[in-house]
């Protein structure tokens, strides 16, 4: 059993607007331009269903020309799993590919004390409707394969066999904060015991028009009045906010037991202390106050950590009005005093928002700025609403600076709430601990 009750993270990966990579990601998040596109979407259908961030590049060109550092042999052996594949799982490969290499596990580990968390539900609702179209035409056009690929675990199994994972595995959902209910199951799964290594993994969710329509009549898709640019459509915290602007993406992470990641000289990237998730007694999509709170205080409890040592929260912050107004206040009384001093920056500015992965897409970024010493911009951020002004929102351009934890927040329809707490990898004996890429700076506070 892990005593620390932490998991190190030796492995990141991940897809979305900002970039194809991680190299590509963390240079986005420190330029701070939004990867929201429009396309005009079909007929008869209203001009918000096409204002989107989509991943930046194809997955045959991410696989081919975009990640560097791939095990040459991993990257050979996904490309036939990718063929026919749904751009949900296709993306999510990928991300889990390039995480699982620069994790470097060994090939000679105990493969039956490695397991797969796929973090999120219901991904390929394209595929779905594709099949729903076929069937309608005549049955017979259904493929066989789609009696596998209609499942979740069809990813988990696909995971499992390309990586040589033989330990536990199950998928978990979570609606929007499928990501850190992912991330609290790995650390859960290392710190009791039952794993020394889990890849959590958050596929991409692919609406169809039909989903994204049923978004747009509840009122939660923004760009439904104003008539910025699409880059300027995501406005978390801002008063011109009008709802989220929907993104694709996924993310991989590498997590493992400390004392397996120290035997085996493997150097860590930073460290999961803890999380916690909360229901709210609620399947309408309106926000708890209380349920963010408690969340949030529950999470910094399981890390034993207090709210004076947190630099840097990186908000849910989805641009819907009551969303971000119930986070502001949340933040403002968890952390009372310190509120002021504490960094607080969307991702969902910057690549929309991911939906099942967007909480891991929000860790990754997370450890990139632990690790390279920065914090990311709000982009569109120009006028808060007055309930988060007295929060330190960090401005429309990166701040050089050296954020210690990270407090992350992801919330989800059904009532889920969730927070998890990041912090600085550890000090390997013997050697200087990692340094920033670049801009190096003082610490925050």
């Amino acid at each position: 059993m892990n005593q620390d009750r932490s998991a190190t993270i030796t492995g990141l990966g991940v897809q979305c607007a900002a970039g194809s990579g991680l190299a590509e990601f963390t240079a986005a998040l420190r330029d701070g331009v939004p990867g929201v596109t429009f396309e005009p979407p079909a007929e008869g259908l209203p001009p918000a269903l096409g204002v989107a961030a989509l991943p930046r590049h194809s997955p045959r060109d991410a696989l081919d020309t975009q990640l560097a550092g791939i095990d040459p042999q991993l990257r050979d052996r996904t490309r036939p799993l990718m063929r026919r594949a749904t751009r949900s799982k296709q993306y999510a490969l990928l991300a889990a590919i390039e995480a699982w290499s620069q994790a470097a596990l060994p090939a000679e580990r105990d493969t039956t004390r490695t397991g797969i968390v796929v973090a999120g539900g219901n991904q390929a609702h394209e595929l779905y409707q594709d099949m729903g179209r076929k069937f309608r035409k005549s049955p017979s056009y259904v493929r066989p394969s789609y009696a596998v690929e209609l499942w979740d675990t069809d990813l988990l199994g696909t995971a499992s066999e390309l990586l040589g994972c033989h330990g536990e595995g199950l998928s978990t959902g979570g609606a929007s904060a499928a990501g850190n209910v992912g991330l609290l199951t790995g650390l859960r799964m290392v710190r009791d015991g039952y794993a020394d290594v889990c890849l959590v993994l958050a596929p991409l969710t692919e609406l169809s028009p039909v989903e994204r329509m049923a978004l747009f009549n509840l009122g939660a898709l923004g760009a439904k009045t104003r008539t910025e640019p699409a880059g300027e459509r995501c406005r978390p915290f801002d008063a011109q906010h009008d709802g989220f602007i929907y993104g694709e993406g996924a993310a991989a992470l590498v997590l493992e037991s400390p004392e397996h990641a120290a035997r085996r000289g493997a150097r860590p990237l930073a460290t999961l202390l803890g999380g916690a998730s909360a229901l709210h007694g609620s399947r309408l999509t309106t926000p708890s106050l209380d349920g963010e709170v408690r969340v949030m205080r529950r999470a910094l409890d399981d890390a034993g950590r207090g709210t004076d040592r947190v630099d840097l929260i990186s908000a849910h912050a989805t641009s819907t009005p009551l969303g971000d107004v119930t986070e502001a206040e949340a933040i403002r009384e968890v952390f009372g005093e310190r509120t002021g001093e504490v960094w607080v920056n969307a991702t969902k500015s910057l690549i929309g928002h991911c939906l099942g992965a967007a909480a891991a897409i929000q860790a990754v970024a997370a450890v990139q700025q632990l690790r390279h010493g920065f914090i990311h911009p709000n982009a569109n951020l120009k006028d808060p609403v007055p309930q988060a002004e007295p929060l330190r929102l960090a401005p429309t351009t990166a701040v050089d600076a050296r954020p210690r934890l990270v407090l992350s927040n992801a919330f989800g329809f059904g009532g889920i709430n969730t927070s998890v707490l990041l912090g600085e990898a550890p000090e390997l004996p013997g050697e200087p601990p990692e340094s920033p890429t670049a801009h190096p700076s003082p610490r925050v506070g």
